[in-house]
């Protein structure tokens, strides 16, 4: 299930650094939290949205429990093909211009500890699973193109490409990755998203986003 190419045709010590690695300056960079030991490739040119950016978005949610979970990130930044995609944006599911890329680490608290499992990451941000065990109530444009497990150095999880119809009625692909630390203590997310006909178009690009999403943990 893992080529979906055949199928188809989310160091700074004070927080954050965005660097090019040696041989890659000119295709990729990284996006990197050295505190809790994640970073992801993105392809060189991508438009930054910044943390600040993100809470601040964030921090105008009225779901419920949405100040406690804003109040547990640890990091969180974003990438876009577009500088017409706002920091909004990113937080729903509204398909992008072009492209989109949000990673989020975030502590849990010991509700979510206890309670989290499979199933709750991968349904991250649809009810994938519900939609599965009863097409009825499915969204219109629902297909699962892969779902398998993750697995890092200090966490593990699901990782699930889908396609499904935002509320505009248009179709998008989302390619998500949600990985909850060997000790339950954290989530580590990576949503990369985009409308259906720029992802098939751009899937190689797409994919390797997040292939590349890597959890080592703090050192």
């Amino acid at each position: 299930m893992r080529s979906v190419k055949s199928r188809v045709a989310l160091f700074a010590v004070a927080g954050v650094l965005v660097f090019s690695l040696t041989g890659c300056s000119q295709s990729q960079i990284y996006a990197t939290d050295k505190l809790t030991g994640t970073y992801v490739a993105i392809p060189n040119g991508w438009n930054k949205i910044e943390k600040s950016e993100l809470d601040k978005a964030e921090s105008k949610s009225t779901a419920p429990g949405a100040a406690e979970k804003l109040a547990n990130v640890l990091w969180h930044e974003a990438y876009t093909t577009s500088p017409e995609v706002t920091a909004t944006q990113i937080l729903n599911l509204q398909a992008p211009v072009g492209a989109a890329v949000y990673v989020r680490v975030r502590a849990l608290d010991f509700s979510e500890i206890n309670s989290i499992s499979y199933n709750s990451l991968r349904n991250l941000l649809v009810p994938i699973t519900t939609w599965l065990d009863d097409p009825a109530k499915a969204n219109p444009k629902f297909v699962l193109i892969d779902d398998y497990e993750r697995v890092e150095k200090v966490a593990r999880g699901i990782r699930t490409i889908y396609t499904f119809e935002d509320a505009a009625g248009v179709s998008e692909t989302v390619d998500q990755t949600a990985l909850l630390s060997d000790d339950r203590s954290q989530v580590y997310i990576l949503v990369v998203r985009a409308k259906t006909k720029y992802y098939n178009k751009n899937v190689d690009e797409l994919l390797a986003i997040g292939d590349s999403f890597t959890v080592r943990g703090d050192k």
